[in-house]
């Protein structure tokens, strides 16, 4: 070969080897690589077989904070969250910093053509949380057949969020929801309408709830809440009357019934403040910025706060160990004391009430 054919040769000459097996490399190199990798990229390695799927945990090469399923009628999707965010208060929606999204029709290396897309997507779930811890997982249902729910639900138990949305769903499939409550389970009805003669005793048990079509919640079902986090209503039946009767209620309860109550307000609705305080004892004053009413109520150590606008209606209960509601950060040791005293002078009152209902009677019956 002449002398020139081979300096050019070594400079563009064709690769005659295998590329290395990425198997063989040595564990540091083969995890800084992975390590490199975006989150698609390393799931769907993971993926790939139950061996790397098994060596990506041992290595801990990531976890996540927040999984969440979306299961529709054709495909499914997957969303890795990492890095919370942190929030304005205890009620806020939670963000975080990085998400992965995955479509279940382009993890085919781990999807099986004889099975569902439900069944497909309780096992690509599995598999990652087998590579990829995660602190807690969410489902939402777009298809709403109750054997998809029910399949899912057996599944996977360990859900803290469960959603329906939408198309208007069964009553079997709600029910099937409403039965899966568990401490700590959160539950976002999210479709356009509910059967309005629905009732669940679980309705009201989970910790924060969301309802779009509330037009079927009673006050039965608002007297069940029990040291909840929070609830949210979009369309609902609640009048005047309504919201005097719960007040009441809750001003008398043994136990805090939930951190926050919010919904729209309703023309229906007709609040006024004379008709929505009758027989309460409460304090007008502003924090925060807001006209708000403080309620007296049995339990001292928490204050029942209300507040509306022209378009929600808000119920907080607060106590010193929580984030401060409304925005306000000073201590409310004056107001408490005057809620005491109005409580107070409201015993008194009635005292005086009844002992001059008794003279009246007593002179009466002399004569």
């Amino acid at each position: 070969m002449p002398f020139w054919k081979s300096i050019i040769s070594r400079f563009f000459r064709k690769p005659t080897e295998k590329p290395f097996p990425f198997n063989r490399l040595p564990d540091v190199a083969r995890i800084i690589i992975i390590r490199k990798m975006d989150g698609v990229e390393q799931v769907k390695l993971a993926l790939s077989s139950k061996r790397m799927g098994q060596y990506m945990r041992i290595a801990m090469i990531r976890n996540y904070d927040y999984c969440q399923i979306k299961i529709e009628k054709d495909d499914f999707t997957i969303d890795l969250k990492h890095s919370v965010l942190p929030t304005k208060n205890e009620i806020s929606i939670m963000g975080f910093q990085e998400t992965t999204n995955l479509i279940g029709k382009d993890l085919k290396p781990g999807l099986n053509e004889d099975s569902s897309v439900a069944e497909n997507a309780v096992t690509v779930l599995k598999r990652l949380q087998a590579a990829f811890p995660c602190k807690e997982t969410g489902v939402i249902f777009i298809d709403n057949t109750p054997a998809v729910i029910k399949h899912v639900l057996d599944a996977l138990g360990d859900l803290v969020y469960v959603s329906l949305g939408s198309t208007n769903p069964e009553t079997e499939a709600v029910d099937l929801v409403m039965d899966s409550c568990k401490k700590g389970r959160e539950i976002a009805l999210d479709v356009p309408e509910m059967p309005l003669d629905y009732s669940h005793p679980n309705a009201f048990k989970f910790n924060i709830i969301y309802y779009y079509d509330a037009r079927w919640v009673r006050l039965e079902h608002l007297f069940s809440m029990g040291e909840i986090r929070s609830v949210h209503f979009e369309k609902n039946n609640l009048k005047c009357e309504d919201l005097n009767a719960l007040l009441k209620y809750w001003t008398t309860s043994d136990e805090r019934m939930t951190r926050v109550l919010k919904f729209p307000i309703t023309e229906e609705a007709n609040i006024q403040e004379r008709s929505l305080f009758e027989g309460l004892i409460f304090l007008k004053t502003v924090i925060g910025g807001k006209h708000v009413r403080l309620l007296a109520n049995k339990r001292k150590q928490f204050t029942i706060y209300v507040s509306w606008t022209d378009k929600y209606f808000k119920i907080w209960t607060y106590s010193p160990n929580d984030s401060p509601p409304v925005g306000n950060e000073a201590p409310l040791d004056r107001e408490y004391r005057i809620l005491e005293i109005l409580k107070i002078k409201r015993i008194w009152k009635m005292i005086w009430r009844t002992k001059r209902i008794g003279r009246t009677l007593e002179m009466r019956l002399d004569n």
